[in-house]
């Protein structure tokens, strides 16, 4: 999204060097042919020094020669149209700057080009949004534990997988993207805040949380668990309360083999809150009978 905002602001400011070049030319071709040759040396001179002066530099230049220009021309005796004079005063600033500015922003486009790899694998390893890391972290963490639970024997190794996913979210991302994100956020802190420090918390995607506990008995993950979902049902997003699905699974020595990928784990996390969804859903609609 970056990416296409920045092309878009540099192909805005080509077409506003094109333009203002177009319009200073026919402006100039309303006066006299040595006016007019003078504005084509300085837009030149113009786009020469945007494109190789550094931009402080570059700043100084247009401050030094408007100062000279303005001393010369319209403090001076000068024989010109006062509006011939301010066309030859603003030519060059404007041309400069705005060079200088579709220098930047093109510079700033080609780094992106030149970085690409370094870029994507920063997205693929963090979301900057709820400032989580992502799936491919956690399966690499995921492995680990499996293969410490399958060759630690004696530790009797276990682990706990929860699963939050905020339903309804994409129609509530259609008309309300800021809040969405907010939402997201505030949602990622909620989990940052709450959760035990030996908890890993890692965002999958599509508004889906995963946290990873180690060897928590039963009774105090299920204490944290109640309070986490206590304080997400608290949070208010535009006015409304954000809905969840959540799911959990405890692997250790006698499951592990069921669950040797992190995805086969989630397939399972997922047809959990898929049935929670369907058994809320008919209990619905037995109260209502």
């Amino acid at each position: 999204m970056f990416r296409r905002h920045l092309v878009d602001w540099g192909l805005l400011t080509l077409s506003f060097i094109i333009l203002a070049c177009v319009l200073l030319m026919w402006l100039a071709g309303q006066t006299s042919s040595l006016i007019f040759n003078s504005i084509t040396v300085i837009i030149s001179l113009g786009v020469l020094a945007g494109c190789i002066i550094p931009q402080i530099a570059l700043t100084w230049l247009i401050i030094f020669l408007t100062t000279i220009g303005s001393a010369s021309l319209l403090l001076g005796y000068v024989v010109m149209p006062t509006f011939q004079k301010l066309l030859l005063l603003s030519t060059f600033p404007i041309i400069a700057s705005l060079t200088a500015l579709a220098k930047q922003i093109i510079g700033a486009w080609g780094w992106i080009d030149r970085n690409r790899t370094d870029i994507n694998n920063y997205i693929a390893h963090y979301n900057p949004v709820v400032k989580l890391k992502s799936k491919y972290d956690a399966t690499h963490l995921y492995h680990k534990e499996v293969r410490f639970i399958i060759n630690e024997e004696k530790a009797k190794l276990r682990i706990d997988l929860n699963m939050i996913q905020w339903v309804h979210s994409k129609q509530f991302r259609q008309f309300h993207e800021e809040e969405y994100k907010e939402t997201l956020h505030s949602i990622s802190k909620i989990l940052k805040d709450l959760r035990f420090p030996s908890e890993q918390i890692y965002y999958l995607g599509n508004e889906t949380f995963l946290i990873i506990s180690y060897a928590l008995d039963q009774e105090t993950l299920t204490y944290k668990n109640a309070q986490t979902q206590a304080s997400l049902k608290k949070l208010s997003s535009f006015q409304a309360l954000p809905q969840y699905k959540w799911a959990s699974l405890h692997i250790n020595r006698k499951n592990v083999y069921d669950y040797m990928e992190l995805n086969d784990a989630l397939r399972y996390l997922t047809r959990e809150m898929e049935t929670d969804l369907v058994i809320e859903y008919l209990k619905g609609v037995e109260s209502c009978d």
